[in-house]
C-alpha cells in the first residue's frame, strides 16, 4: 500500500496518506484479489487525478467527463473493426491459437467487452479492462509478423489509449450513472455486446459498405451512455471534445468515406457554435438557463 500512497503528490500524502492506507486496509480486509485489483485501480485513478488537477469541480475535470463516455463507444466502435478485419486474417491465413495474430484479435475482444462494461455502469472495472485490452493488443501488434511498433503506437493504439486514459480519469462524481443496477442487466448488455461484435466480426470484408461497419456498435454504444451523456455538453469545448473520438473512426483505415466525414465534422461544428450562441443567450436570460437546466 506504501507504494500507492507514494502515488499521490507530497503535501496530499503527508496529510491524508495514512487515512488513505487505512481506508484500503479496510476495504480490502478478507477480501479476494479481484477487490483488491478494483480498490488498488481506485487509488491510482485518484492520484492521477489529483496530479493533473482534474478535480469535479474545475472546467478540465468536466470537460474529461464530458468526452469519456464518446471515448468508450469510440473504442469499443474502433477495436470492434479492427478485430474483424484481424478475425479474417487469423481464419484465412490458418495461424494457430497463441500466434500474435490471434492473442491480437483477442486483445481486441477483450477491449470491446471492456468498453461495454463500462458503459452499462461497471465503469471502474470496465475502464481498466479496456485500457488493458489495449495495451495487450499494442504490444501483440508489435511482435506479430510484419508489425510496425511506431506505426502501432501512433496510428492504431495509442490513440485508443489516450481515450481509455481519458475515461480512467474521468471524477467519480461525474461518471455516468449506471444504465444498468443488477448484475443481470449487466450480463444482458455484454451478451449484446457479444452478439453485435460476433456478426460484425464474422460477416466477410466485402459484406459491410466502408464505415457500416461502426453502425451496430455505434448505436449499441450510444444508447448504454443514454441522454445523461448529452446532457454535459453544455459548452462548444465539450462539444467538439466529445465529438472528436467519434471523428477519429473517420480517419482510421477502412474508417468511413472522406465526404462523410467532412460531414460529419461540419455537423460537430454546427453543434459547437450552436451551444455557443444558446449559452450566450441563457447568460442574458436567467430564465432560459434555468429552463435548459430542466
Amino acid at each position: 500500500m506504501s507504494a500507492l500512497v507514494r502515488l499521490y503528490p507530497a503535501a496530499f500524502r503527508r496529510e491524508f496518506g495514512d487515512e488513505i492506507a487505512y481506508t484500503y486496509r479496510e476495504a480490502t480486509r478478507g477480501a479476494g484479489r479481484r477487490v483488491r485489483i478494483l480498490e488498488a485501480g481506485g487509488v491510482v485513478g485518484h492520484a492521477l487525478r489529483l496530479r493533473l488537477g482534474l478535480g469535479s469541480a474545475g472546467r478540465p475535470g468536466k470537460l474529461v467527463a464530458a468526452v469519456a463516455p464518446f471515448a468508450l463507444v469510440s473504442v469499443a466502435a474502433a477495436s470492434m473493426s479492427w478485430a474483424r478485419m484481424g478475425w479474417w486474417v487469423v481464419t484465412g491465413g490458418g495461424f494457430a491459437i497463441g500466434d500474435p495474430f490471434s492473442q491480437l484479435l483477442a486483445a481486441q475482444l477483450v477491449t470491446v467487452l471492456g468498453a461495454f462494461l463500462g458503459l452499462a455502469g461497471r465503469w471502474a472495472a470496465g475502464t481498466w479492462t479496456m485500457a488493458a485490452g489495449v495495451v495487450a493488443a499494442m504490444v501483440a501488434d508489435g511482435f506479430r509478423p510484419g508489425g510496425d511498433p511506431i506505426g502501432s503506437v501512433l496510428l492504431f493504439n495509442g490513440p485508443l489509449l489516450a481515450l481509455a486514459l481519458a475515461a480512467l480519469i474521468c471524477p467519480p462524481d461525474l461518471r455516468p450513472a449506471p444504465r444498468t443496477r443488477t448484475r443481470t442487466g449487466t450480463v444482458a448488455v455484454l451478451v449484446w455486446a457479444a452478439v453485435v461484435a460476433g456478426a460484425v466480426v464474422a460477416l466477410p470484408p466485402s459484406a459491410l459498405p466502408p464505415g457500416l461497419k461502426f453502425a451496430g456498435p455505434l448505436a449499441l454504444g450510444v444508447v448504454l451512455a443514454g441522454r445523461q451523456a448529452f446532457a454535459r455538453l453544455r459548452t462548444a469545448p465539450a462539444v467538439l471534445l466529445a465529438g472528436l473520438p467519434l471523428v477519429f473512426l473517420g480517419v482510421i483505415p477502412g474508417g468511413v468515406a472522406p465526404s462523410l466525414l467532412t460531414g460529419a465534422l461540419g455537423l460537430l461544428l454546427v453543434a459547437a457554435v450552436a451551444v455557443s450562441v444558446r449559452r450566450r443567450r441563457a447568460g442574458r436570460n436567467p430564465a432560459l438557463d434555468q429552463l435548459g437546466g430542466l
